[in-house]
């Protein structure tokens, strides 16, 4: 081998033993019956939550997107009431401890790509 080749495989060694950990995890949206002044995840590196704003500006859908596994509390800040919801997420589901007014709903994930087989080639035929 080149030194060339063996320095590249080296580098390509080296990257591939820093690549991080990626969790897939699924996203939720909460839709709540009055608007939303702020949420707060206790623990930003476990769940984010953000407030979207429509063109209403209703800010009445927020999107939750756990982020590594862990114990957090999400805190819900409308004009009258605080609501404090406990998350707990793990490798293959999020938790969300059950609360009036609020309803977690899971994003759908994306479409599946599949191939159509064509049938078996018959010999003689044209």
């Amino acid at each position: 081998m080149k030194k060339n080749n063996v320095f590249y495989l080296l580098i390509l060694l080296v990257c591939v033993a820093f690549i991080p950990k990626v969790f897939a995890f699924d996203n939720y949206i909460v839709h709540t019956q009055k608007p939303v002044n702020k949420v707060v995840s206790s623990d930003r590196n476990i769940v984010t939550a953000n407030v979207l704003v429509t063109i209403m500006n209703e800010k009445d859908t927020i999107l939750i997107s756990p982020k590594s596994e862990g114990k957090a509390f999400l805190i819900f800040e409308f004009k009258d009431e605080t609501i404090t919801v406990p998350v707990t997420v793990k490798k293959n589901r999020t938790v969300f401890k059950k609360n009036a007014g609020l309803e977690f709903v899971k994003m759908d994930p994306p479409p599946m790509l599949f191939q159509i087989d064509l049938p078996p080639r018959t010999e003689g035929v044209k």
